[in-house]
This record gives structure tokens, C-alpha cells and sequence, in this order.
């Protein structure tokens, strides 16, 4: 609703534009929903959750009219999406849809979103094979890289406590917040993060991610404790 106001305000050119849209954790009617709770097509949510043609064609039509737009970018022969992306898989699986795909005469995939952040960067090994377009999603892994005081558990905890202390120490040197020192790091290493703008609150801190800026400096000193991980979910 605010992305199809702000077009109708400005009067914004579509061709301008490049619009995606997730489908599978989102309700239509509340927004972002813990994905914890999508584990069954039934009751009120029957046929509004998850990745069946009905439920993303439907999401497609409800998008659509909500922005007033005719095409979202990132499906089917109707006109309203041009391209569509896989999501968190590994490169030989995401290559398995892609062959089904050819010898089907589908629409291929044309991007990749993967889990990607200060915390968890095991998704550089994917895009060294999969030469796509990535976009990030859980960018600020859970809000451990947003939150200076949040409790950490598992292995990794002191690694990434002491990495996050170094996030929160940028943002006070700076004088911004952490999670848009996150996001900066993002956007230097030349990802397409995604943001959840479900406010001018958090619309005005992703516009101010752009610009805080991390010398080469600052940004190694923000990756050098990273220690690798088991990748997910593969």
C-alpha cells in the first residue's frame, strides 16, 4: 500500500520501475507472518499460503491491484509478472529446475534470494556457481546484527557477539543505527537487500542505509572474525 501511494504521488513512470514480490510467508491480510505457522494449507488460510499456482497467481491479482500497477517484475502468460526467482537452495538443486524448466518450455528463473548477512555469508559459495542476480533476505540474521544487547546462544555465540559489538561500534561512530550499518555492508558487497518497508519508519531507515558508507578499511574489519558455517537449508 505505501510503494502504491508514493507511485500515485509522484506520479512515478512504471518503465522506471522494477517491482518484486514474495508469496509463500505472507498473509494477505496481516502482512509478514512467522513462516512457523504455515505448515498447514487448511482453516482460515486454505489455499493462502505456500507455493501452489492458485495461491501465487491469487497473491499476484491482490498485489497488483493494491499498487495499481499492470506488471510486478519478478510468471505466467498473463501479462502481470515478467520474471520469476528461486529461493535458498543449493546450486546443484536450483540447476535441476532450471533443466526441468528447458526441456518443459517454462519460464526459467532469473534470480536467486538467499539467506545472506554479517552473521551467516555462506551463500558466497552458491553465487561463485550460480552466475545471477542475488537479492538478500533475513539481512539482519533474526535482528542479532540490529539489537547491541540481544542474547546470543549456539555455538557461533561468541563470534558473533564480538561481531555485532563492532557493528554497534560503527553505528555509534557514525551516528546511525545498526541496522543500517548492516545494510550498508550489504550494499557495498553489491547485494539487492530486502527490506520489509511496512512504515515510513523503516522506509526512512532504508533510505538512510544508502548513505552511510564503509571504507575497504571498515569493511574488513566487519568480516575478518566471520568464521564458516553448516550451510542452510542444503
Amino acid at each position: 500500500m505505501i510503494l502504491g501511494e508514493a507511485i500515485k504521488h509522484y506520479n512515478v513512470p512504471r518503465f522506471k520501475l522494477v517491482i518484486s514480490k514474495c508469496f509463500q510467508f505472507v498473509d494477505e491480510d496481516k502482512g509478514p507472518i512467522d513462516p512457523a505457522t504455515l505448515t498447514s494449507n487448511d482453516s482460515p488460510r486454505v489455499n493462502r499460503v505456500g507455493l501452489s499456482r492458485k495461491h501465487i497467481l491469487d497473491a499476484v491479482d491482490q498485489s497488483v491491484e493494491r499498487l495499481g500497477t499492470y506488471i510486478a517484475d519478478p510468471q505466467d502468460g498473463s501479462g502481470k509478472v515478467r520474471y520469476i526467482g528461486a529461493s535458498s537452495m543449493a546450486a546443484w538443486g536450483f540447476q535441476i529446475l532450471q533443466n526441468v524448466a528447458h526441456q518443459n518450455g517454462w519460464h526459467k528463473f532469473i534470480s536467486m534470494q538467499g539467506l545472506y548477512s554479517l552473521l551467516r555469508r555462506e551463500e558466497e559459495r552458491n553465487e561463485s556457481l550460480l552466475q545471477l542476480h542475488w537479492r538478500r533476505w533475513n539481512r539482519y540474521s533474526r535482528a542479532e546484527v540490529s539489537l547491541p544487547k540481544l542474547l546470543f546462544r549456539g555455538e557461533d555465540q561468541n563470534t558473533h557477539r564480538a561481531l555485532v559489538d563492532r557493528v554497534e561500534e560503527f553505528a555509534q561512530r557514525k551516528g546511525v543505527e545498526m541496522a543500517q550499518i548492516a545494510e550498508s555492508w550489504l550494499i557495498a558487497k553489491g547485494c539487492m537487500p530486502i527490506c520489509g518497508l511496512e512504515s515510513e519508519e523503516r522506509i526512512d531507515q532504508a533510505v538512510g542505509a544508502v548513505q552511510v558508507k564503509l571504507s575497504d578499511e571498515e569493511m574488513k574489519y566487519l568480516e575478518e572474525l566471520y568464521v564458516p558455517k553448516v550451510s542452510f537449508p542444503f
